[in-house]
């Protein structure tokens, strides 16, 4: 357990809300999306998706940017996002919505409406399990919420607001990577090092630590991973 509060329970217990941001970053999103395009515009409508997994356990971390967003998953039938808002109002409080399957992406019905991670994942759940996956992978998010292409949030705004360089969401990530650092997890870091590497700078020095070739393709594959880094994460999937 991270010694950090964790700021998504404030989130969770509010039975009034308006908006899926939460309540002391509401001000400074609002402020962020009138001057951005409808491309960057954050989703306040739709729930966060900070981490998926057993994030405070799990062996292989993925750290991504921010989660996307799709129109057709929104709108076009499938209603994604409102179907699975209870399966976050879980996944933020660090319960686990489908406690056999932790990383949920990779269940049935859930990948029928959203394959994009099953489809990533696809190379090592063949050369292990959809199980094994499931329980040892954990997704964090450098930032929290939807949008269709990630933009920085402003600095001026960040310290308009009051805040130091990060959201208090983002603090508390970064620290359950801290916390999978100390535990030798091994980190995977498809896209967007930069980012990372500014936000927790140890890990520029962690030797648990891989990357994918293809920025545009996050796919974990030998070819995308490299032999040697494959290996090891089918390893760490095996044991």
């Amino acid at each position: 357990m991270t010694s950090h509060h964790n700021p998504w329970l404030s989130l969770a217990a509010d039975n009034n809300r308006l908006s899926f941001i939460l309540p002391k970053e509401q001000a400074l999103i609002a402020k962020f999306n009138t001057k951005v395009s409808a491309t960057y515009r954050v989703h306040e409508n739709i729930f966060p998706a900070p981490f998926m997994g057993d994030v405070q356990t799990a062996p292989i971390l993925i750290l991504m940017l921010n989660p996307g967003y799709d129109e057709k998953e929104d709108t076009g039938g499938t209603n994604y996002y409102k179907t699975y808002e209870s399966w976050w109002m879980q996944q933020i409080q660090h319960q686990l919505p489908f406690p056999d399957l932790p990383l949920f992406c990779v269940e049935e019905e859930y990948r029928k409406k959203s394959d994009y991670w099953y489809n990533k994942l696809m190379p090592l759940i063949n050369a292990t399990s959809a199980e094994k996956v499931a329980q040892k992978i954990a997704k964090v998010q450098f930032f929290p919420y939807h949008s269709i292409k990630y933009k920085a949030l402003y600095k001026r705004l960040i310290k308009e607001e009051g805040f130091n360089s990060y959201l208090p969401s983002q603090e508390y990530n970064f620290e359950l990577v801290r916390q999978a650092i100390e535990r030798n997890a091994e980190i995977i870091i498809p896209r967007s090092k930069k980012f990372w590497y500014k936000a927790i700078p140890e890990l520029e020095e962690y030797s648990h630590i891989h990357f994918t070739k293809n920025y545009r393709n996050p796919i974990l594959s030998v070819k995308n991973l490299g032999v040697n880094s494959f290996n090891v994460i089918c390893n760490k999937l095996h044991y």
